[in-house]
């Protein structure tokens, strides 16, 4: 075929390892990505509908591409959580498809060079995704998607009608793809999901005996676990922890609280409590005791009062996670919560927004200062933004070193300063 295409990517790490399998669907069709967007035959733009202001950007974003006349496929989420907006947005779309629907760009494709517009195909198809998983050139991370979908039912959350039900793929075909990886020269690999703690529901495998059938593959590499909610893992941390207490795993865990307030749990639908998800970090602290622990709050989710939030900041900072991702809420398209009568203003929001981003910075400032005089093995992995090489230490957190590396080395490092968003380092000799 031959075909020259951009392909632009919005959103999660999911979505990041859903452009590795485009791009290998299209290898398979001898296609060419190009990172010229002017030398394109085809646009891809992957995209995401988890919040409000990503949608916003990507609605833009289409508007704008739609001016020009070089065909344009919206994959994705947004097709399937915000359809009318998607098509307002580009009436004159080359094709729509969903986060499950890859295996038909071999049938769209050719019609779209022959002219066809207006191709809609936002439904599972049925294939096994993971076949065609390419691993991203010139980087030694690459995000490998280990199952997708949830067992939730979020009040606020509309990804979920776009990824549906729990679909894991094998620890055997995982082991596979990790050691293809590992040959390959990937050094940080990301095993990715909606919700790791859902792995193996739908298959009877299980998520600690992943990690430890990973674990049996050796090379310098190391792994980080994605997100996992504290309900589901609640039974069988001790044993996901045990898996992960080798040098392979970065001691990461990114764990979402959303509120300190367990009525406003329950309103989300959460389906734990707040000491639920301290018993998880403290089970995680006690085994780890330099594990980052990285979480996210929802500020003004509908009925969120005073109390509420202060129930939320003292949370904060009592447990003090080393990272907390905060998001204002914001309606999502046919979800419970934006049909509800108790909306928080939005000058509220934004006032508790950034009260909370001040406690939280001075917790990620503080956590950084107690790495200093810190010494053990850095992976470099690419060249920092404002210079010098970035590497990650055992708990992912952000070295800098001013040294010229080749990304993929294991450097021994001792941490000599801080700042609020990274550590600095020099190589010890």
């Amino acid at each position: 075929m031959g075909l020259r295409y951009y392909l632009e990517t919005y959103g999660c790490s999911l979505n990041a390892a859903d452009s590795d399998i485009i791009v290998g669907r299209l290898n398979a069709l001898e296609g060419q990505r190009v990172q010229d967007i002017d030398e394109a035959e085809l646009i891809l733009l992957n995209t995401c509908g988890v919040k409000e202001p990503t949608e916003d950007k990507i609605v833009h974003r289409l508007e704008e591409l739609a001016k020009g006349t070089t065909p344009i496929v919206v994959a994705g989420c947004l097709p399937k959580i915000s359809l009318d907006r998607v098509e307002r947005a580009i009436p004159e779309y080359a094709a729509l498809l969903g986060p499950q629907s890859m295996e038909t760009l071999a049938d769209i494709i050719p019609r779209i060079l022959d002219g066809e517009r207006g191709i809609r195909h936002i439904e599972a198809d049925g294939a096994y995704k993971l076949k065609w998983f390419a691993g991203p050139p010139d980087s030694v991370i690459c995000t490998i998607p280990i199952c997708e979908g949830c067992l939730g039912s979020c009040a606020y959350c509309a990804v979920r009608f776009a990824r549906g039900q729990v679909k894991s793929y094998s620890i055997k075909d995982l082991r596979e793809l990790v050691e293809r990886c590992v040959h390959l020269g990937y050094r940080e690999i990301r095993l990715t999901s909606q919700d790791a703690a859902v792995y193996g529901t739908d298959t009877g495998e299980k998520l600690e005996d992943l990690m430890l059938s990973v674990n049996e593959i050796e090379g310098p590499h190391r792994f980080r676990l994605g997100m996992f909610n504290p309900n589901i893992v609640m039974s069988s941390i001790d044993r996901l922890l045990e898996a992960m207490d080798n040098e392979h795993f970065f001691k990461f865990f990114h764990i979402p609280l959303q509120s300190g307030s367990d009525k406003l749990l329950k309103t989300m639908k959460r389906r734990y409590i707040a000491s639920d998800w301290v018993s998880v970090v403290e089970k995680v602290r006690k085994r780890f005791k330099n594990a980052t622990i990285a979480t996210d709050i929802i500020v003004g989710f509908p009925g969120e009062n005073e109390s509420d939030f202060q129930h939320t900041l003292e949370l904060i900072q009592r447990v003090r996670p080393s990272i907390t991702n905060i998001s204002k809420y914001g309606d999502r398209p046919n979800t419970l919560a934006s049909q509800s009568k108790d909306k928080v203003e939005t000058s509220v929001k934004k006032q508790r927004s950034r009260k909370l981003t001040k406690i939280v910075d001075e917790i990620l400032i503080e956590s950084n200062k107690a790495w200093v005089g810190w010494s053990g093995p850095v992976l470099i992995t690419e060249k920092g933004s404002k210079g010098g090489m970035l590497g990650r230490n055992e708990a992912y957190k952000i070295v800098i070193v001013q040294e010229d590396l080749s990304p993929g080395t294991m450097v021994d490092v001792e941490i000599t300063s801080s700042e609020r968003t990274h550590l600095i380092g020099e190589i010890r000799t």
